[in-house]
């Protein structure tokens, strides 16, 4: 038996980042809005653990904010949150040598700027096969950094997206790396805390299975026979989960489904991450390094882990393995104990340890299968080839009804949280509701 809820003048779909941001901004500015969480927790892809023994909180998802972006940072200063700019070392392995490299931001935004930016939109993979004045040390620092970065495939990944001829040389403090050392959720949580509890709900452990809609009006109902009316919907899911079919655990049916989402969607691909988080007795990579040397990140790219960090400059035995885009796809949805052994037997090898060492070394450690979720479908996105624009395309509101937020809907700042932030108040101000904190464009 269908569950009417009373009517508000917008809903929100997804209490990630985005949702949040959209959530607060309406509430602030007098909109009556309901936001609907599939999950029990708010953060979306944002998902802090903080365990019992562990000398810091466990990021599982989103873990750096690449460049000081004045949302987050204006978010996070009254907030009390700790953040700290992460050192710019870098070391590949090479056989049995280790190869410092330092500006690899500058080095790949040299690339970048060779790319085309107009005319006919080719794949990654047709750029670095035809420009031959790449060195190949070049065409494999881009390689590396497209398919683990970016976790996109070369062959899919769109020219015309990643270049950045004719943009400003980026800052300094574009290109620092920072982390939020008292956690990410710090973010979700200040925002959720903006909320104007006389005009904003949430409503956790609510998915969303259907979006029935028609100028100035939209009905939602959720898994458990829920039905919920509004004038207007932000719709800030994952788009691994708008692209999933409709009979997929997770997936939301339109009715009607908009033309304009699917076409802007077959713009975006999905790329995928498989990450763990490793906690150790002892810090046994220090003992390859220097006196006084500090390891930020660490780089072996035909291993199964290519990329590996430390906490940095926290000094606590705790790594991070990344594995994006192919190497991503050669682990997913392998036994967790499977990934476990491939990730030790990746830093042993990196590190020239004796076999066993880091599995009698280690203590806990935590991962999860964001590709299995059924609320993400996938790390975050990237633009294929011939979708260069699908990310505005994607933000464009139908028929000043059906709105849309998220990572996926922005194109300078895609895959990132500060996108999503972004996006949510976009999606506000669309709708005519501006929270008087707003910093964003």
């Amino acid at each position: 038996m269908t569950r009417v809820k009373r009517r508000s003048d917008v809903i929100v779909i997804g209490a990630g980042a985005a949702g949040l941001a959209a959530a607060e901004a309406l509430s602030r500015g007098g909109a009556s809005v309901v936001v609907l969480e599939a999950r029990a927790r708010a953060g979306g892809r944002i998902w802090t653990r903080r365990m019992r023994g562990w000398p810091l909180p466990i990021e599982l998802g989103a873990e750096f904010v690449h460049g000081k972006n004045d949302d987050l940072f204006e978010l996070a200063r009254p907030a009390g949150l700790l953040i700290d700019r992460l050192p710019d070392v870098h070391f590949e392995s090479a056989g049995s040598r280790w190869r410092r490299s330092s500006g690899v931001w500058k080095q790949f935004d040299a690339i970048t700027r060779k790319m085309r930016r107009t005319g006919r939109d080719r794949s990654v993979a047709e750029f670095l096969r035809m420009y031959r004045a790449l060195s190949g040390a070049q065409k494999r620092l881009a390689t590396s950094l497209i398919q683990g970065y970016y976790a996109a495939e070369l062959d899919r990944a769109s020219e015309h997206a990643l270049s950045t001829a004719g943009d400003p040389p980026p800052s300094a403090d574009e290109q620092s790396q920072f982390r939020i050392l008292s956690g990410y959720d710090g973010v979700t949580e200040r925002l959720r805390s903006l909320i104007d509890p006389k005009q904003g709900r949430l409503l956790f452990s609510t998915p969303v299975r259907q979006i029935r809609w028609r100028r100035g009006d939209v009905t939602v109902r959720t898994a458990d026979s829920g039905e919920f009316r509004a004038r207007h919907a932000i719709v800030t899911v994952p788009a691994g989960v708008l692209k999933d079919p409709p009979d997929a655990k997770g997936a939301i049916r339109f009715d009607p489904d908009p033309p304009e989402l699917r076409r802007a969607l077959d713009g975006i691909a999905v790329g995928h991450v498989v990450k763990i988080v490793l906690l150790f007795r002892e810090a046994f990579w220090e003992e390859q390094t220097e006196e006084g040397e500090e390891i930020a990140f660490i780089h072996k790219w035909d291993a199964a882990f290519p990329t590996w960090w430390t906490a940095a400059p926290a000094q606590v035995p705790m790594l991070t393995g990344w594995a994006g885009g192919p190497a991503a796809k050669a682990l997913e949805r392998l036994p967790r104990n499977v990934v476990l052994r491939r990730a030790l037997e990746a830093l042993e090898s990196l590190f020239e340890v004796p076999v066993g060492k880091s599995r009698r070394l280690l203590v806990a450690w935590h991962a999860h299968d964001w590709t299995r979720d059924p609320f993400a479908r996938g790390a975050y996105t990237y633009q294929a080839v011939g979708g260069a624009k699908a990310p505005s395309a994607l933000g464009r509101p139908i028929a000043g009804t059906l709105f849309f937020a998220g990572e996926a809907t922005e194109r300078e700042e895609n895959g990132t949280v500060p996108g999503a932030i972004t996006s949510g108040r976009r999606a506000a101000r669309l709708i005519g509701v501006r929270s008087p904190l707003a910093t964003s464009r």
